[in-house]
């Protein structure tokens, strides 16, 4: 899986383009989220393949930021705090947390300034490999 990080701007119709483009090239969805900011939405989704996302959106004029690999975890979800946990073990590492969201199968998405000791710091909550 890939985040894909695309900059629209906020304008009517802005992510319903991304989204109809992607669909019509067969790229689904698998989570993310659009974000606004003073210079425009930052949309960050989740997809399979993130090169291939990458060329469809360029091609059509998108404004791509980047392709990376997320850091994934799952919460057990069981009780109230556990993001919480689950940050703390991040900081606690010197590591900041630059873009969270969830997916379509309730597993966290991650996008941290040094995934490595991220991923170290996290490891209780690793996923089953997909």
């Amino acid at each position: 899986m890939y985040d894909i990080h695309v900059v629209l701007s906020m304008a009517p119709g802005a992510l319903a383009a991304l989204g109809t483009l992607l669909g019509q090239s067969g790229i689904g969805l698998e989570g993310g989220g659009l974000f606004a900011t003073p210079e425009g939405g930052h949309a960050h989704f989740l997809v399979e393949e993130g090169e291939r996302a990458r060329e469809v959106l360029l091609a059509a004029g998108f404004n791509v930021q980047g392709v990376r690999r997320p850091l994934i975890r799952k919460l057990p979800q069981l009780r109230p705090g556990e993001l919480g946990e689950i940050a703390e073990a991040i900081a606690r590492s010197g590591v900041t947390i630059q873009v969270q969201y969830s997916d379509h199968r309730n597993r966290l998405i991650l996008l941290t300034d040094d995934d490595v000791r991220a991923g170290e710091a996290t490891r209780q909550w690793d996923t089953a490999p997909e």
